[in-house]
């Protein structure tokens, strides 16, 4: 997934999710600030890390979130935090279902 870009997402459709403050994105990319992380992640910046292909969050009692530059971080409202990459994106949101008739 590393090759991808978030132009692969489609925007509007992110847009909206947002909007409905259920979920906040952060598209992870080499020239994320300090100050975009702090307020994206609030109280949990001290357990982000940079790596040398994006962001690392490990978070105490829970599964270590990695996500690579070209992906998306979802933080929801419980306080999790899930990558979402073009593919489970595509999967989950945005592809029509096909009827198997």
């Amino acid at each position: 997934m590393s090759d991808r870009t978030l132009t692969d997402f489609p925007q509007g459709a992110f847009t909206a999710f947002s909007t409905a403050q259920m979920t906040y994105f952060l598209p992870v990319h080499p020239g994320l600030d300090d100050r975009a992380l702090a307020v994206f992640f609030g109280a949990d910046t001290p357990n982000v890390r940079r790596t040398k292909t994006g962001l690392s969050l490990r978070l105490p009692n829970a599964p270590a979130v990695q996500a690579d530059n070209g992906e998306l971080i979802a933080k929801f409202t419980n306080g999790k935090y899930k990558v979402i990459n073009t593919d489970y994106y595509h999967k989950n949101f945005n592809d029509p279902l096909l009827e198997m008739d």
